[in-house]
């Protein structure tokens, strides 16, 4: 067992006393100090790596279902290293990088006789209970929907929710009393107030507050001893958002989020509020997170995978088809968006991506058809639910030309466990294959990668998504290479995003915390943090510089 994440000792250096997660006792007697600070102190740190023969104990674990010492690749054990070493850890990895099954090892390995909690995103929520099934001798409990019955309590069971309805759970599982607990895809609760953001069919943003999330997940967090946290994308936007996610592995070591903004994201007061929206002390901040996290590049992943090739095809305009129906709605969002708010701006950019994306469906077609005709699997992206359905309903008539294929589309309201039902049956058809799907229902933590060729016809907006939706593809398990295809409509507003974001694609990776503090600064520089604002956005993507791995 690993030692708790602090200790007590009568003073620390005065120079050091402000660093956030140091707290001086009430009666001032002593500090308590995070392990994670010894390395800025300059005291010795405890080791943090468990040992290779700890780690084998681990692969082979009588709870999996053989001994995996062989199967687990030397980056998978390099997370474990880290893992089982420390009572929280943060393992920052690339897409397809094999997170689940790492997951799933700490998991049994760390509470063999305790209640293991797994918290993901409500689409990967099957996914998980599938390689739960598969390595493991547990039984997969998803807790779904928003009104908690009575759960059934053993260590032989893996009990599985989602973020969005962790609010709703949370009352249950605090009486479960779980003993390990995974956070997978963490950054999803980037800030302490986190909103979703849903644009509608008609082109407006509604915000919907996720109410407390955030407070479920500490309090979980707060009674929990072993905590792990997964994720592809630790930055999405800010150094703030790495705030959330360290005070989930290790609760209270990182201060307050006032106290981490002002030391780490130049925080100031702007004359109305706080804002946080910089990198100060970077080397501090690298080195505390050394003693936590581990990082994989996608360099040592693409080790075990088939190669993945990348093209960006632009549609002349003999090549566009034009979508007659998408006036009115064009019409309508640039009426709103004249002297609109934010909200309303933000609905009309998103109008004229769409309006962009319907301008591809003859392309597609002809396109896919001729995929589906080499007996290829094919996955198209695309934005909207309403896109979503137009394009699926043209290619499925189209496709009806090509003996045997199977023609699948889901979007943001399929049930989960229709989306699960349906990526199971496209993994496993043995011929020509179609799904379609919008990317942020199918963007994260879901497995595609027997696919042939992804498309993708509405372009995200911001670096992170493109990571997220090429890495359903390029994961372990991957037997073929994958071609993933960007369409560009010329004259149109896919044009501003694929100059700013599609062009800069080999630069496009994970954030490389571990180089020099001055590239961490440029990796992090001049990223737009609201979510709102794709105008403001797009224009700080062009200035990004994120290293590639």
């Amino acid at each position: 067992m690993p030692n708790r994440p602090f200790i007590f000792c009568r003073s620390v250096p005065e120079e050091y006393q402000d660093i956030p997660g140091i707290w001086r006792n009430k009666n001032g007697s002593g500090y308590r100090v995070p392990l994670n600070t010894h390395p800025v102190i300059g005291w010795p740190a405890p080791h943090s790596l468990a040992t290779d023969t700890e780690v084998s104990v681990a692969l082979n674990s009588p709870g999996l279902v053989s001994d995996l010492r062989e199967f687990a690749k030397e980056h998978q054990k390099a997370m474990l290293r880290k893992a089982l070493a420390v009572s929280g850890s943060h393992c920052w990895a690339p897409p397809g990088a094999g997170k689940t099954l790492v997951g799933l090892v700490y998991a049994i390995a760390t509470a063999p006789e305790g209640i293991k909690l797994i918290i993901t995103k409500a689409a990967a929520r099957g996914t998980w209970a599938e390689q739960c099934e598969r390595y493991t001798k547990l039984t997969p409990v998803l807790l779904t929907g928003q009104s908690p019955g009575d759960v059934p309590l053993s260590p032989r069971n893996l009990y599985i929710t989602a973020w969005e309805t962790i609010k709703y759970w949370c009352p249950a599982i605090l009486l479960m009393k779980p003993s390990v607990v995974v956070w997978d895809e963490i950054h999803w609760l980037r800030r302490p107030k986190h909103t979703k953001a849903t644009v509608m069919q008609d082109g407006s943003v509604l915000y919907e507050g996720l109410g407390n999330s955030l407070d479920s997940a500490r309090q979980i967090a707060n009674i929990t001893e072993r905590k792990l946290g997964l994720t592809a994308t630790p930055i999405p936007g800010r150094v703030k958002d790495l705030w959330t996610q360290l005070d989930l592995v290790e609760p209270w070591q990182w201060g307050t989020f006032y106290q981490f903004g002002m030391r780490y994201c130049e925080g100031r007061h702007n004359g109305y509020g706080y804002e946080y929206n910089g990198l100060s002390n970077p080397v501090e901040l690298r080195d505390r997170l050394r003693y936590i996290k581990c990082r994989v590049t996608r360099e040592e992943v693409n080790k075990h995978l088939p190669k993945k090739r990348r093209e960006v095809v632009r549609l002349s305009l003999d090549q566009q088809n034009k979508p007659s129906a998408m006036k009115r709605e064009l019409a309508r969002a640039a009426k709103a968006a004249k002297g609109g708010d934010e909200s309303a701006r933000e609905g009309y950019f998103e109008t004229l991506l769409m309006e962009a994306a319907s301008r591809k469906h003859k392309y597609l077609e002809d396109r896919v058809l001729t995929a589906l005709r080499s007996k290829q699997k094919v996955v198209v992206f695309t934005g909207r639910r309403i896109d979503c359905e137009r394009l699926a309903q043209k290619l499925r008539s189209a496709s009806a030309q090509v003996d045997g294929v199977q023609v699948w589309w889901a979007h943001g309201g399929t049930d989960p466990s229709e989306r699960d039902r349906i990526r199971n049956e496209y993994m496993s058809a043995p011929g020509p294959a179609l799904l379609v799907g919008t990317g942020d229902a199918w963007g994260e933590s879901v497995d595609l990668q027997d696919t042939d060729l992804a498309i993708i016809s509405m372009l995200p907006w911001t670096p992170d998504k493109v990571i997220q939706w090429e890495g359903r593809f390029a994961r372990l398990g991957q037997k073929r290479p994958v071609l993933v295809s960007y369409i560009i409509a010329r004259t149109t507003a896919d044009e501003h995003v694929a100059d700013l974001l599609l062009d800069k694609l080999p630069h496009v990776g994970e954030i490389a915390e571990d180089v020099a503090a001055e590239e961490i600064e440029g990796a992090l520089a001049g990223v737009d943090e609201s979510e709102g604002a794709p105008l403001r956005l797009l224009e700080r993507i062009a200035q990004t510089q994120l290293t590639s791995s």
